[in-house]
């Protein structure tokens, strides 16, 4: 029984001992405005104890292993997105005129003739893409 009772002395002594651990955190005003969370009350600034737990996060680098390359990286994947749409748009008016058989169009170089200012849409816009995805690589 007395071991019993030791256990439970001992957890509880454990259970309370676990707050200590944590380190108190102040909150930081200097002159300049600039705020920081800190375990150690910072000179020239007004310092107040936090009350609420804190989630720390460590910041990542912008030039990191992680980064994206910046704002060309991102210009160039909005633009590469936006050529896709428009590819799969002008892929499907293709596909629709390419459905159709006009009663005019007896002769077939006349479907040639309609369909031809779509393929070259087409033609246009894969082209654009191929530059968009070729400067994008370099741009790595």
């Amino acid at each position: 029984m007395k071991h019993l009772w030791a256990v439970y002395g001992f957890s509880l002594l454990a259970l309370f001992a676990l707050p200590a651990a944590d380190a108190e955190v102040f909150k930081c005003l200097h002159p300049d405005g600039k705020v920081t969370y800190s375990e150690k009350k910072e000179a020239n600034a007004k310092c107040s104890p936090v009350s609420t737990p804190i989630n720390v996060v460590p910041a990542t680098s912008a030039t990191g292993p992680g980064s994206t390359g910046g704002g060309k990286q991102d210009s160039l994947r909005g633009q590469i997105a936006e050529q896709e749409r428009a590819l799969a748009e002008a892929k499907k008016a293709l596909a629709e005129q390419e459905g159709i058989r006009l009663g005019s169009e007896k002769n077939y170089q006349r479907v040639l003739d309609r369909l031809k200012p779509y393929q070259d849409k087409v033609a246009e816009i894969e082209k654009k893409l191929a530059q968009l995805r070729e400067e994008q690589s370099k741009a790595k």
